[in-house]
């Protein structure tokens, strides 16, 4: 009895670690400690969403030893970001087929360029991604979905530097 509760909690424990959006802490390396960021958006009509991804990825990038540059001339690196989508898919529906739960996701192109010797180091499209529940009434599905948003955004800003890393 004891054996099956600690494996069933040990499967909750993975369970909510994996679904909380925990990848692991990556370093980056010294040759792109610094890094100058491009973030725009293209089709895209959400108020702050480009500052919101930016302070997300700036955040990550410190968290993992790097430091955010302003001039290209200074940066190891630089980070190419075009927000081209967000996505709002339903994925549970109540007892009258209304969608309750919601999948959110933020799209991407990216393009990283290694400023010694022009290496590109990523050129591909990047997704992150989030779930909420849509309570009763507009209010309440308004601050979920801005929530949503911004574990989408942490999301894809730890995507993205590890994307960046993995040629490295």
């Amino acid at each position: 009895m004891k054996k099956g509760l600690v494996s069933i909690g040990l499967f909750l424990l993975a369970a909510f670690v994996m679904s909380c959006g925990y990848h692991g802490q990556v370093s980056i390396p010294d040759d792109l400690k610094r890094i100058h960021l491009a973030i725009s958006s293209t089709g895209v009509s959400r108020p702050g969403l480009q500052t919101h991804f930016t302070q997300a990825l700036t955040q990550r990038i410190l968290s993992g030893g790097g430091q955010v540059v302003k001039g290209r001339n200074q940066a190891d690196a630089t980070m190419k970001a075009t927000i081209t989508a967000l996505e709002r898919n339903p994925v549970a529906f109540d007892s009258r087929d209304l969608a309750r739960r919601f999948r959110l996701v933020v799209v991407i192109d990216l393009e990283v360029i290694q400023q010694k010797g022009k290496v590109e180091l990523a050129r591909e499209q990047v997704r992150g991604e989030a779930y909420y529940s849509a309570p009763r009434g507009i209010t309440g599905t308004q601050v979920a979905e801005d929530e949503a948003i911004g574990r989408a955004l942490r999301d894809l800003a730890d995507r993205v530097v590890t994307r960046m890393l993995e040629s490295f």
